[in-house]
């Protein structure tokens, strides 16, 4: 089990100079629910994805051409606070050696397993004051997300659902020990698979409230501090259905809900603006409003897009106004070597930006920018 230098205290300073202290929990201020420090004041998670470790190869990207540590500074220095880490099912349960060639820039993991780098991967970011939050993006590891990959439930003909349930619970309290690590976002994208739909509040196989109430609780048992993160149904479009379900935790407090939304998200991202805001509240963002069974915060999971458009400045415009927490996808400067990654924040020598104006853009929705009272 990893044990790094921040556990010799819960008070920390994460990257972009606040002083939080540890463990992270949902609370109110003024009208809105959001994410607080132990001390009740607001932590606002201003993420960016740094995905490869669902993919194929089982790594983070850019460990050909960069350190570990030149990724984590770099990550800190463009004032992100936050890192959303997806792994696979198959990243924990096959744990193969990752390539040579994935390692380039990092001799000294050579020859390690996919999970002994997701460690090195950890204690790096977190050494570098970054909070971590674990996503199980898929269970074959590969690229997500589509309508025919099989991968739209949390339940696989190769991973029933105890195995995710238990591959979430290890995973938890692997890196207990590192306030740092302060979440787990229990599955991505949520969606139909196979023939079959994703429900929400049905008390049938497909119901995810039912699905991330039982594994959630599952985690709280290991590890009562982490943050429970559920997303919507459809493609993490839709959190309507816990408007009659919530989803009810062992410690309520620890409960946050997520939604993802794109420039090329169908419909929603075609309407104006004063409706494409009015319909984000209420698909999604309705579940910040405070006072309400439902209550819980809101964290815009993903988000990103290549150039600029009118749908993209929609999404931004609807954050400033907002100031719900983020992470936006993604770092990556490839998919894979060789294949660029248009909306990555870096290019592929993961250390220059792809676009500067992006950068820019994203640092106008970093700060607190609300008090929220009514």
């Amino acid at each position: 089990m990893m044990r790094v230098a921040v556990l010799l205290t819960s008070l920390l300073c994460v990257a972009g100079g606040q002083n939080v202290t540890f463990p992270l929990q949902a609370g109110q201020l003024g009208d809105r629910m959001v994410v607080l420090d132990a001390n009740g004041h607001r932590v606002k998670l201003a993420c960016v994805n740094w995905y490869g470790a669902h993919m194929e190869d089982m790594v983070v990207n850019g460990l050909d051409v960069q350190s570990l540590e030149n990724i984590s500074n770099k990550i800190s220095e463009l004032g992100f606070n936050c890192i959303r880490l997806p792994f696979a099912l198959d990243t924990f349960y096959l744990n193969p050696v990752v390539p040579e060639t994935r390692l380039t820039a990092n001799p000294e993991l050579i020859g390690r397993t996919a999970m002994e780098i997701l460690d090195k991967t950890v204690e790096s970011l977190t050494n570098n004051g970054l909070i971590v939050l674990l996503n199980n993006h898929v269970s074959t590891a590969m690229w997500c997300c589509s309508s025919t990959d099989g991968e739209g439930l949390w339940y696989t003909k190769e991973y029933p659902t105890e195995m995710w349930e238990d591959c979430l619970v290890q995973m938890v309290s692997r890196y207990k020990e590192n306030p740092l690590v302060a979440g787990m976002d229990l599955r991505n994208e949520v969606r139909a698979a196979n023939g079959e739909f994703a429900s929400w509040g049905t008390g049938k196989v497909t119901d995810w409230a039912k699905a991330a109430e039982l594994a959630g609780n599952k985690i709280l048992e290991v590890n009562p501090d982490m943050l429970i993160i559920v997303e919507g149904i459809l493609s993490a479009g839709n959190l309507i259905g816990a408007l009659v379900k919530k989803v009810e935790l062992s410690r309520p407090e620890k409960l946050v809900y997520s939604g993802h939304i794109y420039p090329f998200s169908p419909i929603i991202s075609d309407l104006p603006y004063s409706l494409f805001k009015s319909t984000m509240h209420s698909m999604q963002t309705f579940v910040a409003d405070a006072g309400f069974n439902y209550s819980a915060p809101y964290w815009m999971g993903e988000f990103g897009c290549g150039g600029d458009s009118e749908k993209w400045q929609h999404i931004l415009q609807f954050l400033q106004e907002t100031d719900h927490d983020w992470g936006y996808w993604s770092l990556d400067g490839y998919k894979y070597p060789g294949e660029e990654e248009g909306f990555g924040i870096l290019n592929s020598d993961y250390q220059t930006l792809r676009y500067p104006w992006k950068m820019d853009q994203l640092r106008t929705i970093m700060p607190i920018l609300s008090d929220h009272k009514p």
